[in-house]
């Protein structure tokens, strides 16, 4: 008790500074010591709230989508308005692991209409919203389209007075047309109608759809939605590499095949119950009646849910159904225009999402600083949509480009991962756009307006921050000389603001060639991203962070780097399907001695190994004072990429990230030619973070072992699980339990990568406090999982490399490492 009066002394700053360094754990250890504990314990505990929901077994049935969890937090803060006050970040998500991006997300509408569809969730959300005054951040993140509503309705309440507005909104996986419509004339759970997103700072929209009201879906096929109580099951990624099963409501091509009512020939108010919406809907209500009874039996309830839970099974049907796609024009589209006509109240969705999107941006447009577009699906399908869905889609950038935001300092597109993600072909940052499309009914083409993009550029001249396609600045033609001097004014002054700059291309299903000098399928998108190269990046001098991802050719990354010789270059990251500093695999991977899958030793191209040896053994040579870039293409005999970057920023240089699998460095027993391929990091004395792809062999007596070692992984760091491989001693014989501890425990991989990595790091770097931080990824499982395994390289009382600290194998869903990944973000 001394101590707590000792505390109790300092002043408010020290006492916050200390309490601040306190993990969640210790601060919940802290909280019930005493008064004055929970007072200061307390605000940082909810400072940052999740509400999450979790799977539940009742009465024999799962429950995949049980709120409990996060009904209880709400009830909290209902009840407790002064812990409601401290609340400064809300995040909402599933439990489940969200789409994976490739197979399962251009595959879901995120409908869900199943899940929180009890009236008095909505109203828990809608009474804890009232008492939180001070929360700046708001997350959603693959989240129940219901609540999503309820958050973003209440917080972004027109009439919503004393409080501090939400600065920050992180919209990812989830549909929020119904959420973010400014005004509409009824709700039928009773939210606000009219909304206001002024005071907004940055917006984030990643990895969910975007559309102008036209199906994105057709392609696929075997759409489906996660589902509370549904009879069909389905295996998803889980996102470790794995699978995990979930039920889900399919949908046909046209129409979610339980959920759409088939009205009678007479036009009355009735269905055909083999697919009503009461049966759709009956097994989530059921489970929604279990949750708030088991409530009541613990605790006291709200008087405003009393009433709420008289509703009629066959009301409450009515009330909760969303429709089956994320836009109700969709169903017009397909051919059921004179159905949507008669159940117009079935789609809570009135508008489309890219309506909706642009009206919360122009809304917010005197106050946004950021505005992030991150792998949105809003291409429409070319072989089946009409000449409207076309034009409507490119109109939608062009809208975009049609705003202002006066204070905007990142702008950032990312498309590079699947084809859904991709802007209109002919769209140009710096350049006339060359968009035309037939219209199909004999008039003259349409035709794109020309300078949309140069001019939103000209009117924004304080962005540090710019993301975009790599040939998507320019076309492969010179430029008009009527705008040639207007693109050089706004090129000069980007290159006195611009710190951030990440480009990308789409991925390609094999890998990244060294070159497409020769043998190129597309000749325009080549010469577009070397204009890029020539005429942009050659012109930057302030760039600290450069990003380059997908399917960009190696001497096309290297050029990049050499093109930013006058920037200060602190941060490089490079990203593809085949490792960026090089192929240590040899010519097909013949030189690693492993058997591959089908396809994945393609695009393995050798490397020339005379060359590699030879610059490996000497230093970096540094460009002369006069150096003037002028751009090579090809990959002749010459230094690697490493070398290339270290001659002109290794004085620089804090972090270095490289990923991509194929060709990267193995992890046990390396091919000779790494060494020479790494040997320039020793050049790096300032760097910070190092992160890098690596070859990790999960063959064990000729059959692969991806998941025992995951699941070892995942066993290893879980203080529930009781089923660790036994202890190995010398005298038990050889075998994979044995394998298993002294190849892939995470203590013996953190051994590994430092003797691996450790040798290549600057010792200067390496003797500062807490050495380099060094990060592993490897990618293993039947569905490619990255962990990741990070690790602190320093120097021992014997100057030898030691490993100081180390975490891992964590997935990206892990926790804590998805929780840093989320704060990390720049430019939110």
């Amino acid at each position: 008790m001394a101590d707590f009066q000792l505390l109790q002394r300092l002043p408010e700053e020290l006492l916050q500074d200390i309490l601040e360094r306190l993990s969640k754990h210790d601060l919940s250890l802290l909280n019930p010591a005493s008064r004055w504990c929970y007072r200061v314990a307390t605000p940082l505990i909810w400072r940052e709230v999740q509400l999450v929901d979790c799977r539940t077994l009742h009465e024999d049935e799962t429950d995949d989508h049980d709120d409990t969890p996060f009904l209880k937090k709400l009830l909290v803060l209902i009840r407790k308005p002064w812990i409601a006050s401290c609340v400064q970040a809300l995040e909402h998500r599933c439990h489940l692991p969200p789409p994976a991006i490739f197979h399962e997300l251009p595959r879901t509408p995120l409908s869900g209409q199943t899940l929180s569809v009890d009236p008095r969730t909505t109203k828990l959300v809608q009474l804890a919203v009232q008492h939180m005054h001070k929360v700046h951040t708001l997350r959603i993140i693959f989240g129940h389209p219901n609540v999503n509503d309820a958050l973003l309705r209440c917080f972004f309440d027109k009439d919503r007075k004393h409080t501090t507005p939400v600065r920050r909104l992180w919209l990812e996986n989830c549909r929020f047309s119904a959420g973010c419509d400014p005004r509409i004339e009824s709700h039928p759970l009773g939210l606000p109608l009219e909304l206001d997103f002024a005071g907004l700072k940055s917006i984030r929209f990643r990895r969910m759809p975007i559309q102008t009201g036209h199906p994105l879906y057709r392609r696929w096929g075997g759409e489906f939605n996660h589902s509370r109580g549904s009879k069909k099951a389905c295996s998803l990624q889980d996102g470790a590499g794995g699978s995990y099963t979930t039920l889900v409501d399919y949908m046909n091509p046209a129409l979610d095949a339980a959920g759409i009512p088939q009205f009678s020939n007479d036009g009355t108010d009735e269905w055909d119950e083999r697919g009503s919406i009461e049966h759709l809907l009956e097994p989530a209500l059921r489970f929604d009646g279990l949750i708030f009874e088991h409530l009541g039996c613990s605790t006291e309830l709200p008087p405003q849910l009393h009433d709420l839970q008289m509703k009629s099974r066959r009301e409450l049907s009515r009330k909760a159904y969303r429709g089956p796609y994320l836009d109700p024009i969709n169903l017009i589209d397909r051919g059921y225009g004179s159905a949507v006509e008669g159940i117009g109240w079935l789609n809570r969705e009135r508008i489309p999402s890219s309506d909706v999107a642009l009206t919360l941006l122009g809304h917010a447009s005197d106050t946004l600083t950021s505005v992030c577009l991150d792998w949105i699906l809003a291409d429409p399908d070319r072989e089946t949509s009409t000449p409207r869905a076309y034009i409507d889609w490119v109109e939608m950038f062009n809208s975009f480009f049609g705003l202002r935001f006066p204070h905007l300092k990142a702008l950032q597109f990312r498309n590079a991962v699947v084809r859904e993600t991709l802007q209109p072909s002919g769209l140009f940052l710096l350049d006339e756009a060359q968009i035309w499309c037939e219209r199909g009914d004999g008039r003259e083409p349409w035709r794109a307006p020309q300078l949309t993009c140069l001019k939103f550029m000209e009117a924004h001249s304080k962005l540090r921050c710019l993301a975009w396609p790599m040939d998507a600045f320019f076309s492969e033609k010179p430029l008009p000389a009527d705008i040639n001097s207007r693109v050089g004014a706004v090129i000069d002054n980007l290159g006195r603001t611009l710190e951030d700059l990440r480009v990308d291309t789409l991925y390609g299903a094999a890998g990244e060639p060294h070159s497409e000098d020769f043998g190129c399928q597309d000749p325009g998108a080549r010469e577009r991203r070397r204009r890029f190269i020539s005429d942009f990046a050659a012109k930057m001098t302030k760039v600290e962070s450069i990003k380059i991802e997908g399917g960009v050719p190696r001497d096309e990354r290297r050029e990049v780097i050499r093109a930013l010789h006058a920037c200060p270059l602190k941060k490089l990251v490079m990203i593809g399907v085949c490792s960026p500093l090089g192929n240590t695999w040899g010519a097909q991977g013949r030189d690693l001695g492993e058997s591959f899958l089908e396809g994945e030793s393609d695009y393995l191209e050798a490397e020339d190994k005379d060359a590699v040896y030879s610059f490996g053994s000497r230093e970096p040579a540094r460009p002369p004072p006069d150096f003037v870039f002028q751009p090579t293409y090809g990959w002749p005999a010459g230094p690697p990429m490493i070398h290339t970057i270290a001659s002109l920023h290794a004085d620089t240089i804090t972090e270095l990230k490289f990923c991509g699998y194929k060709g990267s460095p193995k992890l046990f027993s390396p091919t000779p030619i790494t060494t020479p391929m790494l040997s320039a990091l020793k050049y790096f004395h300032s760097l910070e973070t190092l992160i890098m792809s690596m070859w990790l062999s999960t063959i064990f007596e000729e059959a692969p072992r991806d998941a025992d070692i995951i699941k070892y992984w995942l066993d290893a760091r879980s203080p529930q699980s009781m089923s660790l491989v036994r202890t190995v001693i010398d005298e038990e014989p050889e075998g994979w339990e044995k394998e298993l501890r002294t190849k892939f425990a995470p203590d013996a991989l953190a051994w590994q990568i430092t003797s691996l990595v450790g040798p290549f790091l600057s010792e200067k770097a390496k003797a500062r406090k807490g050495g380099v931080h060094v990060r592993a990824s490897v990618c293993i499982g039947e569905w490619g999982g990255i962990f990741d395994i990070d690790l602190h390289i320093g120097k021992g009382s014997m100057n030898s490399d030691v490993c100081l600290s180390y975490k891992g194998p964590r997935e990206e869903l892990e926790p804590e490492r998805r929780r840093t990944k989320l704060e990390s973000r720049r430019w939110f």
